[in-house]
């Protein structure tokens, strides 16, 4: 009953290939037809290849050079995201030389960061890497000491220990996220 049932299966492996298609294909199987019912021939079905996308496997860290608008960052000990508050434009400058500007809508600072590697896109949803490039600020931050209460307060601490936390970003079209594992800052590209 084995050696059949291998039998069986090379043969299936056989029409398979030769039923054609390019290199750049993936063929799967229907499985082979029960004793019940009539024999019929094995459906392959053909699927492209996945595409990582242009930007797998390539240093990103140029398209970071601008100033980035922040719309929403991360609060602290699990509190979820939320919007940026003032009237001050709340803002990171990434500058050629590494250098950071930022501004939290209270104070004015600036840092440094340093980029590694190369931008991973997964190639499937069951892939366990990260999209997104290594990155990391500081370890020091300089900020003015303009004193602010309340929500900007908050936001003025917040962000700063957003960006320090940051081990990653990803850039989508004109949005730039960094990440730990989770979402820390967001923010759109300005001009």
């Amino acid at each position: 009953m084995c050696r059949s049932l291998q039998i069986l299966m090379a043969g299936l492996v056989l029409v398979v290939a030769a039923c054609g298609g390019d290199d750049d294909t993936v063929s799967r199987t229907t499985a082979a037809p029960s004793a019940t019912t009539s024999a019929s021939p094995t459906v392959a079905e053909t699927l492209p290849p996945e595409d990582p996308g242009p930007d797998a496997g390539q240093d990103r860290s140029g398209e970071l050079q601008g100033r980035w608008e922040i719309i929403n960052y991360v609060l602290p000990d699990g509190g979820g995201i939320t919007n940026v508050v003032g009237d001050a434009p709340v803002f990171i400058e990434l500058n050629a030389d590494g250098s950071v500007d930022y501004n939290t809508g209270c104070n004015a600072g600036s840092t440094v960061l340093v980029t590694s590697g190369t931008y991973y896109v997964p190639e499937s949803a069951l892939d366990d890497e990260a999209e997104g490039q290594p990155i990391t600020f500081g370890p020091a931050f300089e900020q003015t000491e303009r004193g602010c209460d309340g929500f900007l307060g908050d936001q003025d601490r917040d962000l700063p220990d957003d960006m320090g936390a940051a081990t990653r970003f990803i850039l989508d079209g004109d949005r730039l996220l960094l990440l730990d594992e989770f979402l820390l800052i967001e923010a759109t590209k300005s001009g």
